[in-house]
């Protein structure tokens, strides 16, 4: 281990969130601290091979990082293969190390960086993909009662991943998650650490109702850690040969047509799906409606 990422790894461990206390989104970035601790322990361990602290900072000071540098991390990075999107993604998670490490902060711009993130917007929902959800439900319902909860209730709310194991672990054990009509999400599920509330038809909240009585009454397993659950949830649904994210796309885009159908603006609409899906960014929205 060189001194550079001794010297980072420890500060990692000192830094308690990279959040405000009082917003749960960092200051600097949208991502959550897990992604951001993981990506700068990477970019720690590579920081020799694109000279940063190697000769100038002996005593495993990371100094505070010059926009040189940062463009020295991006061409190590294109250099290697790595997509524009992920070389972002590293850049937003120095950010926010720097940032809550007191250093000089980075100003360089993606696009001085000749970075572009490149959005797709294939359609990847279910119906894209010919998958039939009732099909796959009636299947895992008689197999796997976990998967079948988490992926029953990602499919009326369209949740991720995380968010459906953990929402169903709790109507599993008995708890509400729903207020009236609104399914609660708390920040510890959910991605970025921000809580959520989905507000929900009458039909699709009586579905959540009926979910949990079969859960409740079921021998639902919790003796898994989170991540062996979500191996086990992704692992399950890819043998059916589709994945939780169509879910989401489905369920985006159903929630769009609504949305329109009442009477929302299209750009209305798709603010009101962003938030829903926990983005508040109406540009992602995009990629799930396949370019609307």
């Amino acid at each position: 281990m060189t001194k550079i990422e001794f010297k980072i790894n420890q500060e990692l461990r000192e830094i308690k969130h990279f959040h405000k206390v009082d917003n749960p989104v960092s200051i600097v970035s949208n991502k959550r601290d897990h992604d951001i601790r993981q990506d700068m322990e990477i970019i720690a361990r590579d920081a020799r091979y694109y000279g940063i602290g190697v000769t100038a900072n002996r005593k495993g000071d990371i100094g505070t990082w010059t926009n040189a540098d940062i463009k020295k991390m991006a061409d190590y990075y294109k250099a290697q293969g790595l997509k524009d999107a992920t070389i972002i993604n590293y850049v937003s998670s120095l950010r926010s190390f720097l940032f809550e490490t007191k250093r000089t902060n980075v100003k360089v711009t993606n696009g001085e960086l000749g970075l572009r993130r490149v959005m797709e917007y294939n359609d990847k929902s279910l119906e894209a993909k010919g998958i039939d959800i009732n099909e796959k439900l009636a299947h895992f319902k008689e197999k796997d009662i976990n998967v079948y909860v988490q992926l029953k209730i990602a499919e009326i709310a369209g949740l991720r991943r995380e968010e459906a194991i953990h929402a169903g672990l709790a109507i599993a054990k008995g708890y509400s998650v729903l207020k009236e009509n609104i399914l609660e999400l708390k920040g510890s599920w959910c991605k970025n650490g921000r809580p959520r509330n989905i507000a929900l038809s009458d039909e699709k909240a009586k579905e959540i109702k009926e979910l949990q009585k079969f859960a409740t009454g079921g021998n639902y397993k919790m003796d898994r850690n989170l991540k062996q659950e979500k191996d086990h949830l992704s692992n399950s649904i890819k043998s059916q040969c589709f994945n939780m994210h169509a879910v989401r796309h489905s369920e985006a885009q159903e929630r769009y047509a609504e949305f329109v159908n009442k009477g929302f603006t299209e750009k209305a609409a798709k603010m009101a799906v962003s938030q829903e899906l926990g983005h508040n960014r109406d540009y992602i929205t995009k990629v799930y409606l396949a370019g609307k």
